[in-house]
């Protein structure tokens, strides 16, 4: 684990600098640009499709004030955002990304329904499981999907992440916890100081864990990263060659 030349780059939402992220668009720039698993958000419709977006309401995004869990797929494809596009289907980027590996961000306002689509499509293809890591933000949810998909990778959440990293940083790794066969997303910085550096990755692969660098915000933090050995990176930028 950790060797440069192997690194896992994530896009986060599609490379959004001149489309709308989590667009169709967005996603297929990252492809082109090189990377393997892309990064996105998951609501569910008052209809039971899954769209995906960032946020539940569609403000940031398009000119909408409304919420995505009032509103149908059909109202939804309606919708123009704010530089062009149109919102994107799990059946559309499922069917178009199907090369590509997917991390799957669970959000809370439509958990429930979002996990009882995923398990309908998970059952008629277990090994879709064998390309998605699954974020949730509630405990109880992952473990409801979890009795039906013991086999699924699921990221720890925010604050198991920075105990584990902030223990690591200070000699403490037995009160980080760290848990095997997990992967853990670490930033470069924690309050302006260097977070990520090939000891504190050492520390995790010593559990037999994995890190993320978790979303650098310039060349340089890339370049830390990359330099940590770090086993994946989450990224809005262009992936670097190692």
């Amino acid at each position: 684990m950790g060797n440069k030349s192997i690194i896992k780059w994530i896009c986060h939402r599609g490379l959004s600098q001149d489309y709308d992220e989590n667009s169709l668009n967005s996603f297929t720039l990252a492809c082109e640009a090189g990377f393997t698993w892309l990064e996105t958000d998951l609501h569910t419709t008052q209809d039971n499709h899954i769209v995906l977006c960032h946020d539940l309401n569609l403000s940031k995004v398009s000119y909408s004030p409304r919420n995505i869990t009032q509103m149908s797929r059909l109202d939804l494809e309606d919708i123009q955002l704010r530089k062009g596009g149109k919102l994107l289907f799990l059946d559309e980027f499922m069917l178009k990304f199907n090369q590509q590996n997917w991390v799957f961000d669970i959000k809370p306002a439509s958990a429930m329904s979002t996990i009882n689509i995923l398990k309908t499509i998970l059952i008629k293809d277990k090994t879709l499981l064998d390309k998605i890591i699954f974020l949730f933000w509630s405990e109880e949810i992952q473990k409801l999907f979890l009795n039906d998909f013991p086999e699924a990778i699921c990221f720890p959440r925010k604050d198991e992440c920075y105990r584990a990293a902030i223990t690591a940083l200070l000699g403490l790794a037995l009160l980080g916890k760290i848990k095997a066969n997990r992967i853990y997303s670490v930033p470069p910085k924690l309050f302006g100081l260097p977070l990520l550096t090939p000891r504190i990755v050492k520390i995790f692969h010593r559990y037999n864990a994995q890190v993320i660098g978790y979303l650098p915000e310039t060349a340089s933090e890339t370049q830390q990263c990359i330099d940590a050995g770090v086993d994946y990176i989450l990224s809005n930028n262009y992936p670097v060659n190692t």
